[in-house]
């Protein structure tokens, strides 16, 4: 049975999934939280906004390491264990602006963390030869009928966050 591994994208971690299957045939073989940062490291650009332009710069290139390493480890540890070929990642496109744009902005330090996050499993992805689709949220449906009887198959847990992974990963095959 062909896997992909979807991951619904938050600001230091991911809710994850390996599905296989499809809506109407459902079927689970992992669900956990990938979690990326701690709760002190966690918010990259809101830390940054603290720190000179220098320190900022230095804060914000450790803490991407920090993710990528542990995004690229899960990634890594799913794909030997569940012999996954896709990885989609619900979150929103975009391209990064700039560090000073986004320190200038209290909103747009939010909507850089989940797109730093974004990218870094982009990354990880892509490193662990998986095929890497982002997927944004505004396309799935998390009450779809069929998403919702999947949900009474599959068992729980089966929120929002979970829904949403497994959804775009079935999507994905």
């Amino acid at each position: 049975m062909r896997l992909a591994v979807g991951l619904s994208i938050h600001t230091g971690w991911a809710a994850c999934v390996v599905a296989g299957g499809s809506l109407r045939d459902p079927r689970i073989e992992s669900r956990q939280e990938l979690e990326l940062l701690g709760d002190r490291d966690r918010f990259v650009f809101h830390r940054a906004a603290d720190l000179d332009r220098m320190d900022a710069e230095r804060s914000v290139a450790r803490a991407r390491s920090m993710a990528l390493e542990s995004a690229s480890a899960a990634l890594r540890q799913l794909k030997h264990a569940h012999d996954i070929r896709l990885c989609a990642i619900v979150a929103k496109p975009g391209a990064m602006p700039a560090l000073d744009t986004i320190l200038a902005s209290h909103p747009r330090i939010h909507t850089a963390e989940g797109m730093l996050y974004r990218d870094v499993f982009v990354e990880a992805a892509t490193a662990n030869g998986l095929e890497a689709r982002v997927v944004p949220p505004s396309s799935l449906n998390a009450t779809d009928p069929a998403l919702v009887a999947a949900g009474r198959i599959v068992g729980k847990p089966w929120n929002r966050d979970v829904r949403l992974a497994a959804l775009a990963a079935w999507l994905s095959l």
